[in-house]
């Protein structure tokens, strides 16, 4: 499920995988009209997980939320694979660093968990806040985060059926 503006609601989506040489692409489309691509996830295996090359909202105008239907796609991308506990390490680009961190990822680098975490305790419901000057960082996708993708995904995956 994404949120549509459009709609102001949640709806269904469908995943097309697409294999290539060094990397799989996960295709995301709006379940009601397949002709629609919301969106793409590139993830590169490694061997105890995965590498995320690159998310896109191609639709943000129409769509958000996307980062939780990638998080998603990843996790589901390493439990098809057969790895339970998977480590999976993104780069968040520079200025998406706290919307990365509120959805749950972390960063290699602990003093930006610090941080951000400080930020998020003390900004004001619709404030803003510049982060570019941390640039583009290493993030990786928590156990705390994995067990509740696990949950969400044994009631709703969004890979089941793709080969």
């Amino acid at each position: 499920m994404i949120y549509s503006i459009k709609q102001h609601k949640e709806i269904p989506v469908n995943v097309q995988k697409d294999v290539y040489k060094t990397f799989t692409r996960y295709i995301v489309k709006d379940k009601a009209n397949s002709s629609q691509n919301i969106g793409y996830v590139d993830l590169k295996d490694s061997k105890n997980g995965a590498m995320v090359l690159y998310i896109e909202n191609q639709q943000p105008k129409s769509y958000k939320q996307f980062g939780k239907i990638a998080d998603q796609i990843e996790l589901e991308h390493c439990l098809n694979r057969g790895i339970e506990k998977p480590y999976i390490q993104s780069e968040a680009a520079s200025g998406t660093l706290l919307q990365h961190f509120k959805r749950g990822k972390r960063y290699t680098d602990e003093s930006i968990n610090i941080y951000l975490s400080y930020l998020c305790e003390t900004l004001q419901k619709g404030e803003r806040v510049y982060t570019s000057f941390l640039r583009s960082q290493k993030m990786y996708m928590p156990i705390n985060m994995i067990n509740e993708l696990k949950e969400k995904i044994k009631s709703n995956p969004l890979l089941k059926g793709i080969k």
